[in-house]
Parts: structure tokens; C-alpha cells; sequence
């Protein structure tokens, strides 16, 4: 049997990181391999293993662990009735399965009803060594998985900032942030109005998503009221149920389908009730997940309902289709509706942000992509009219990048929003990864308190609350008021002591990378404006009705410019290229046999002789 490696999610989860991951390990190993793109069923798992005869095949499923054990369960028995489980010769093939701890948990109970033996990988190590259990996992040898292991350590320990912490043990040690008072109810304008918020709070307004998966909206209801009674946060992002983002308004198609995660809810009058849940405590805005379909309908549902208003709306530019699967339009059809969407929300008042960038960190893109498409959807706002964009930024995402590197790559997408914006007004708002997180609860208040004092360097209005716990389970009540206090004392604690950090932002090695990146974004920009049939010559900042084109967007995807190795959809594979991280924590390309890394300009070159 071959050496070879398949990694798939099951369920249609989308989050394929992890598998990315390994197989890259499998490749520095020797062992070649791919992923699946991400499925509702089994099929092209069998049929890839049947064709492939992989020696090793690995699957995840990061979300609810009812659903992880039945998927997984479900999947191995499926291998084991087709006659897969083994090669040819009959020999046994290795397999792997990531999920939550929890999930792994209740696996390691059945282990020994299952049709094989199983590697259960979860994020209770450290990453080196999660990494050396990949390693032994595909049994490589000694002196392969030493030199392996070396290359990782450098680029999974990238150095970073001492003073953040040292400043986080002192905020989680002393316990002082367990007296951090809840937020009060503010002025009428601010209720009515997230950008007037912004400008009456003395620390970053906090966000946060909040959806208790259940049959029904009641127990999100309930927990809302106590979020907004506690003054935990000044916006709540509803977690809406897959459901409720496929079938809203089609009540009966939640009568046979499993709520994955979320609140479900199914009906205008369900957005009625959850909006009035926060008219309590500090009033805090709401607004729900954005939808796959019928989005511009959608909109003016969630005004009717008290939605929005006092908040503001996240909507993509490439994702929520068919590229990531959690949508049934085309990439193009997406992207035309994605663009009214923005303009009707534009046409409404309601601030915007375009949730865009994050997505193409998840899929391992390299960082001039990630800064490109800051550009790329300031464009789509400006063409839209969007008089308050909201900018994301991600930081610990992929979460091997260091402190430097994400200083340089947000310095880097912000000298490029600033160049694009127009007379729009910007809003800054920072977040952390989930991957970030260690699941041992100690660690992980540790690392909230720290991402959020790196995040503090950004200068945001608002701080999107990614809880302490998320490496394990959705944030409860008690767990979102406990990291908003752990968030709110990290922020003060910033501003006593700004004058020593902000210094950081002009190191040597930040002021550098983010000139590369402007002028690498750059690059990236102008060959895709270059795709628009009626293309001029002009100046980037002028340049916004080139790049908010759908069908330019759309090309742009097409022939691999925009791209990454995480985008495993097979109509749009990746270019015989790798990424990974470098000093500091940089992401950039490569040719997959090494070298130096490639400028756009010779990226983009490769690409277009890769196509041809």
C-alpha cells in the first residue's frame, strides 16, 4: 500500500485548517496526500480512498460532539462496509480524527466498539506537541520527524512581545479583573446608534456571539436577558443556527434537520422576541449572523424586528457559497448579492463590516492576500456608499503568526483602507483566534488577557470577545461575563502603560514587513483590477469600480490570484505551491520545492503558467 494520506471533514464542516496542517507534515515527511473538499455526505470520501488506497487517512469534525461521535461513528462503519479499512494486501490503514476535546472524549468510551483503532487528535496540547503526534502518527523516522520537528519549532514559537506577558499574569494572577463592574446603560443616541456608542465609551465597546443551540430560541432568549442585565457586552452577534442561515422564514424545514449549533430561529416573530430580550441592563445592539440567500430580504426583516439598529451588519465578499460550502449560490452569485446586500444596508444607514480577511487566514493563505483583501472590500464598500465601514481585524490567525508579523499585516491592511476609503469613516475592531486558545482554562485567561493587550496596540472601538473557553465549547453566560471582565481589565490596564507599548508598532522588523506588504498588496491589486474588461491605468485609490466588480472578483478566483491552501474546492484548486510560517511569524509562498519565498510578481507569474 502506498504512503499516502487523505484528510476530509465530515458533516460539511468547513474548518479544514487542522487537516492542512498535517498534510504538510506528511509532505515535509515524504508523503504525498490531499483534501477533500468539505461534504454533507460520504461519497467522495469512498470514492477517493478507493481510487488513492491512502495508507493513511485522516477526518475532523470541529463542532458539536452529538454530532462528531455520530459522523465519525458513521464514517468508519461506512469504510468498513465497502471494504476500505484495509489496503489490497489487507493491510490496515492509519486513522486519525481531530474534533473538540469533549467530542474526543466520548470516542475514547467507544473505542472499544469501534471497527478499528483510532488516533484521536485534540487541542489539549501544546502545538510542537500536537505537531510530534502528527509525526508519530504517520511514522516517520527518526532522523525525518528530528529535522521535521526543528523546522516546526522555529516556526510554531515565532518570538514576540515579553511585556504583554508579563502583563497578563499580573491581570489573571492578582484576580482584580473578577471586580471589573458590568457596562451601563448609555445615552439614548448611543441605544440607537454603535458608532455613537464607540465615541461615548471610555474603553472599546465588546461584541460577542451568543446562540444556545436547542430546539427552540428560548434558552438564547433567556440568556440574552441576563447578558444585557449583567452589562456584559455593547453588541451580541446572534449564533445563528445553519438552519436558521439556510431556512429562515421555512419553519417546516426544521421539523426533520438536527440544529448543529446555534440558535435556531425560524420566523420574524423569533427576531422580535430575541431583539426585545436586550431592552434591559445597557440596551445592547443585536444583530444575527448574516444569511447564504436572500440576503437584501433579510435585511429589512431584521429592521421590522428592532434589529440592527444600534449595531451594525457583517457581510462577506468570496465566502458563505460554494467556495466554503455553507451556501448554495455560485462564487459569482454570491458575489453580485453580497454587493446589494452592502448597498441596501448602506441605503439604510446601518454600518458595515465586511467579515472577509478572517476566512482567507482560516484557509493558510499568505499574508498578502490577507492585506489585498482589505483593499479589496473597502473597494466594495466605497462603490456601495457605505458612509461607516467597520474593519476586522483577526489577529493570532493562523494562530503560528507572532505578535510582530500581525502588527505589520493589520499596519499594512489599514495604510491600505485609509488609501481606498474614500470620505467613508473607519472603525476599527480586533479579535482573536479561536485556535489560539489552549483548553485548559487557566491558560486560556491567560491568553485572552494577552491577545486582547496586543489587540489594544490596534487602537480599536471595538473589540469583538472571543470567551476563554471557546477552544472547548460555546460561551455560556457565565463564560462571556467573565471574559468580558477579563477583556475590560486588559484594556485598562493597556492605557496605563500605552506610552511603553505602542513603541513596539515601529520595531525594525514591523516597519519593514509592512512596507513589503503594501507594496506586495499592491502588486496583487493592480493585476486584478487588470482583469475588468474597461481597465484603465490609474492610481490605486482610484481604482475601487475595477476592483468591486463581481465578475473581475469572481476571475480573480478563477485563475488563482486570490487563493489559498485551505481552498479546497475543486473547481478552484490551489497552484503547485506551499505556504507557511517564516521569522517572526510571517506567512508567505513558496514553490513547493523551497527556496526563497516569491514576490506577487513572480506568484502571479507561476500562476499564469500553471493555468496555460
Amino acid at each position: 500500500m502506498q504512503r499516502y494520506f487523505i484528510g476530509a471533514t465530515l458533516g460539511n464542516d468547513p474548518h479544514t485548517e487542522g487537516l492542512f496542517k498535517a498534510n504538510r507534515i506528511a509532505r515535509l515527511g515524504g508523503i504525498p496526500g490531499h483534501i477533500l473538499a468539505p461534504s454533507d455526505s460520504l461519497h467522495s470520501l469512498l470514492t477517493a480512498v478507493k481510487s488513492q488506497q491512502p495508507s493513511h487517512i485522516g477526518l475532523s469534525y470541529r463542532l458539536s460532539p452529538d454530532k462528531a461521535v455520530a459522523a465519525f461513528t458513521a464514517a468508519l462503519h461506512a469504510l468498513e462496509e465497502n471494504g476500505l479499512l484495509r489496503g489490497a494486501g489487507g493491510e490496515g490503514r492509519r486513522i486519525a480524527f481531530g474534533a473538540l476535546p469533549e467530542s474526543i472524549d466520548r470516542l475514547r468510551a467507544l473505542e472499544s466498539s469501534l471497527p478499528v483503532s483510532v488516533e484521536f487528535f485534540s487541542q489539549e496540547r501544546p502545538p510542537l506537541e500536537r505537531a510530534k503526534q502528527v509525526l508519530r502518527y504517520f511514522q516517520l523516522e527518526d532522523s525525518v520527524a528530528r529535522r521535521i520537528t526543528a523546522e516546526l519549532k522555529e516556526e510554531l514559537c515565532p518570538p514576540g512581545i515579553t511585556m504583554l506577558d508579563q502583563m497578563a499574569e499580573e491581570i489573571i494572577s492578582s484576580e482584580a479583573w473578577r471586580n471589573e463592574p458590568g457596562l451601563q446603560k448609555p445615552s439614548q443616541a448611543a441605544i440607537t446608534s454603535l458608532t455613537r456608542r464607540f465615541q461615548e465609551s471610555e474603553l472599546p465597546c465588546l461584541r460577542t456571539h451568543f446562540g444556545i443551540p436547542s430546539d427552540s430560541i428560548q434558552p438564547t432568549v433567556e440568556g440574552i436577558r441576563q447578558l444585557a442585565e449583567a452589562g456584559a457586552v455593547d453588541e451580541m452577534s446572534l449564533g445563528s443556527s445553519d438552519l436558521s442561515q439556510r431556512f429562515f422564514g421555512e419553519p417546516e424545514a426544521f421539523a426533520t434537520r438536527k440544529n448543529d449549533g446555534g440558535v435556531p430561529y425560524k420566523t420574524a416573530d423569533d427576531l422580535k422576541t430575541l431583539f426585545e430580550a436586550t431592552r434591559r441592563g445597557n440596551f445592547p445592539g443585536i444583530k444575527p449572523y448574516a444569511h447564504v440567500r436572500d440576503l437584501c430580504a433579510f435585511v429589512d426583516i431584521c429592521l421590522d424586528a428592532g434589529m440592527l439598529r444600534g449595531a451594525h451588519q457583517a457581510v462577506p465578499l468570496f465566502w458563505f457559497n460554494e467556495l466554503d460550502g455553507r451556501g448554495p449560490l455560485t462564487l459569482h452569485e454570491s458575489l453580485v448579492e453580497h454587493k446589494e446586500t452592502v448597498a441596501l444596508l448602506a441605503k439604510r444607514g446601518i454600518p458595515v463590516e465586511m467579515n472577509d480577511p478572517n476566512h482567507w487566514s482560516s484557509r493558510w493563505a499568505h499574508d498578502t492576500i490577507v492585506v489585498a483583501d482589505y483593499a479589496l472590500i473597502t473597494a466594495m464598500m466605497r462603490q456601495c456608499n457605505v458612509a461607516d465601514m467597520i474593519f476586522q481585524f483577526q489577529l493570532n490567525k493562523p494562530a503560528e503568526t507572532g505578535d510582530f508579523a500581525d502588527l505589520a499585516k493589520m499596519g499594512a491592511a489599514l495604510e491600505l483602507i485609509t488609501a481606498m476609503k474614500g470620505s467613508a469613516r473607519i472603525w476599527r475592531e480586533t479579535r482573536a483566534g479561536i485556535e489560539h486558545f489552549s483548553p485548559h482554562p487557566d491558560t486560556a485567561k491567560r491568553q485572552l488577557a494577552r491577545t486582547t493587550l496586543l489587540q489594544m496596540m490596534l487602537e480599536p472601538h471595538m473589540i469583538h470577545l472571543v470567551s476563554y473557553c471557546e477552544a472547548t465549547h460555546a460561551a455560556t453566560v457565565e463564560d462571556i461575563v467573565e471574559s468580558a471582565q477579563i477583556v475590560r481589565s486588559a484594556t485598562r490596564l493597556f492605557q496605563k502603560h500605552a506610552p511603553d507599548l505602542q513603541p513596539f508598532k515601529d520595531h525594525d522588523a514591523v516597519l519593514e514587513r509592512k512596507a513589503f506588504l503594501v507594496r506586495e498588496a499592491t502588486v496583487l491589486l493592480e493585476a486584478i483590477a487588470r482583469l475588468h474588461p474597461r481597465y484603465e491605468s490609474c492610481l490605486l485609490s482610484q481604482s475601487a469600480a475595477f476592483l468591486a466588480d463581481p465578475d473581475t472578483l469572481a476571475r480573480a478566483v478563477q485563475k488563482q490570484y486570490m487563493a489559498a491552501p485551505g481552498l479546497v474546492h475543486p473547481d478552484y484548486p490551489y497552484p503547485r505551491l506551499v505556504t507557511r510560517p517564516s521569522q517572526y511569524g510571517f506567512f508567505d509562498v513558496y514553490k513547493e520545492d523551497g527556496g526563497k519565498p516569491l514576490t506577487e510578481a513572480e506568484r502571479l507569474s507561476f500562476v499564469e503558467g500553471e493555468i496555460i
